[in-house]
């Protein structure tokens, strides 16, 4: 079901609804509420980071021995990417399963697909006990399902920009109090580097209680010693060293994993070593972040990374453009964009970088080449349309060429099931 139907599947659930915890409270009640019997809870939020933050920290927590079960999203290839127990993706028997089951309940609901998957999260990882169970946010916090959790060992709150606008709205602060919604003030919370404003607003509004808060810039920093990256507080320096996440953003979020279980050994949930927390680090792999993948093309390299927002294309930009600070090989870009996306917002940091900037309509939750044509007009972006995405795309390339996937799950998730 889950390979060859998923779309139809994703089709019986309800879109656009009310933000509100109370449909997947009430799919909870059906199946016995299991969240209130998941202990040791890390929940992450943010704009961008989140699931390499995840996995940074899934990374650690197994190379100390420990088992781990974690939920994250959106999914690249299959739904099961989204489950893991004890760090492992979840088989299709067990997840076909789950998902029978909590339809019996869900199909007579009006209740979103992301609500309903995490209901089978939360139902699985109550059956197969875990050391430590990862969630990561899906969309904003307050209201997200993933905080039906009563209670968090450690909250996490990556770096905070915009995305989602259609439904978190525009207004940065406004923003920042739905992600902050999944903390309260006896939740120990680590915030990572935030812009001046909304630091100070967090530690205005929300962490009040010094005890339990752990805020880049006060408690914990990352610094830079010729070429090398540290994560630092008042008590350690911890080398963060990884050769699969590849970009300056991805040092960053190593170092907000590391404040993390740093804080949490400081608040006596955990014990770790130096040194294994380096191995962690070093060992951690992230699929659709900044990965080169292997294109059958000798003269071209192939880049994905799932970026969607500006912050997000920001970051890659600027890894692209060191990439090719020598001029060696021909830059092509093929993207593909979710709508609600801010169309040139997203774009813009890539002027001037990009020979080639080649667009493909992946399904009909994308724009329109019309629609980003019309809302690039004005820029010296020159974008060509692709109507197919294959490997003949790729493999036709007859110069060196550096070729980055981007801009959304779907078509990242298809470069990584064609080649």
């Amino acid at each position: 079901m889950l390979k060859n139907n998923f779309n139809q599947f994703h089709k019986q659930f309800s879109e656009n609804l009310p933000r509100s915890l109370e449909r997947t409270i009430n799919l909870l009640n059906e199946i016995g509420n299991p969240q209130n019997e998941i202990k040791n809870i890390i929940h992450i939020a943010g704009t961008n980071g989140k699931g390499s933050i995840l996995s940074y920290i899934k990374s650690c927590l197994t190379m100390n021995n420990l088992k781990v079960n974690a939920f994250t999203s959106p999914h690249l290839v299959q739904i099961n990417e989204r489950i893991l127990i004890n760090d492992k993706i979840i088989e299709d028997e067990l997840l076909n399963k789950t998902i029978d089951r909590l339809f019996q309940y869900s199909k007579n609901m009006n209740i979103a697909f992301f609500e309903f998957i995490t209901g089978c999260a939360l139902y699985l990882f109550n059956q197969n006990k875990a050391d430590w169970n990862l969630f990561e946010v899906g969309m904003g916090g307050q209201f997200d399902a993933t905080n039906t959790l009563p209670q968090k060992d450690l909250a996490i709150i990556a770096p905070i920009s915009y995305d989602h606008e259609d439904f978190l709205g525009d207004d940065i602060i406004e923003i920042t109090k739905e992600k902050m919604g999944i903390t309260n003030n006896e939740t120990y919370t680590v915030v990572g580097k935030q812009p001046k404003n909304i630091t100070d607003f967090i530690l205005k509004n929300f962490l009040y209680n010094k005890e339990k808060r752990f805020v880049y810039g006060l408690d914990w920093t990352m610094t830079k010693k010729k070429e090398l990256f540290y994560y630092e507080d008042n008590d350690a320096s911890i080398r963060i060293n990884n050769p699969f996440m590849i970009g300056e953003h991805q040092k960053m979020n190593a170092a907000l994993s590391i404040a993390s279980l740093r804080f949490l050994e400081r608040s006596n949930k955990i014990n770790f070593s130096k040194n294994i927390i380096e191995k962690g680090i070093s060992k951690t792999k992230w699929h659709g972040r900044l990965e080169k993948i292997n294109c059958d093309n000798n003269l071209s390299e192939l880049w994905i990374d799932s970026c969607h927002n500006p912050s997000g294309t920001k970051a890659i930009a600027c890894e692209m453009k060191k990439m090719n600070s020598k001029k060696q090989k021909k830059m092509n870009l093929i993207f593909s964009l979710k709508k609600g996306k801010k169309i040139r917002d997203f774009i813009t940091p890539f002027e001037g970088i990009f020979d080639e900037i080649k667009y493909i309509c992946i399904n009909d939750n994308h724009y329109s080449f019309n629609e980003i044509k019309k809302n690039t007009n004005g820029t010296n972006i020159n974008i060509r349309e692709v109507r197919e995405f294959d490997k003949t795309l790729i493999l036709k390339n007859n110069h060196p060429s550096r070729i980055l996937i981007c801009g959304s799950m779907q078509l990242v998730g298809k470069a990584i099931s064609i080649f």
